[in-house]
């Protein structure tokens, strides 16, 4: 078997990501291995367009910095929730492009397992949304475990 000692869960603070975080956090237990939590931010630019108000030419100022504080303010509480014996840290990565984002900072991080959330989607919706975890599964240097929330 494999020598996983850094798990690396990408969260997104949805049910799916929760199941992944739980399954994560067990099989860190009987591994012996750390946890890293992901968030990645994106700037409201990337994923909604110019948010022009109404009237207005300009783009209002956006505070990366803020929207990363409340970010890993969020995660720390989710974090502080877990009663486990294994070593859980917050992480926050900022990127426009999810998959790729998390794909960098895995190897940065150096993580020996990625333990994420997918909400199983198909036909029509996996066509138009398409899936960061089949984009993760087919660039990542390290094994993937997916984690789908029961419904």
């Amino acid at each position: 078997m494999a020598d996983y000692r850094m798990i690396v869960v990408p969260y997104d603070f949805s049910t799916h990501a929760k199941a992944a975080l739980d399954a994560a956090v067990d099989l860190a237990g009987k591994l012996g291995a750390d946890i890293k939590v992901l968030h990645i931010v994106q700037s409201p630019i990337a994923v909604y367009g110019l948010p022009y108000p109404e009237g207005s030419t300009v783009i209002p100022p956006i505070d990366m910095g803020a929207i990363r504080e409340d970010s890993m303010k969020a995660l720390t509480e989710v974090i502080a929730e877990i009663d486990a014996p294994v070593k859980i840290e917050a992480e926050i990565a900022e990127g426009l492009n999810v998959a790729e984002t998390l794909r960098i900072t895995a190897e940065k991080i150096g993580a020996d397992l990625i333990v994420m959330g997918t909400h199983g989607r198909t036909g029509v919706a996996h066509a138009f949304l398409g899936s960061v975890a089949e984009r993760i599964l087919r660039t990542v240097h390290c094994p993937v475990l997916t984690v789908k929330a029961s419904e």
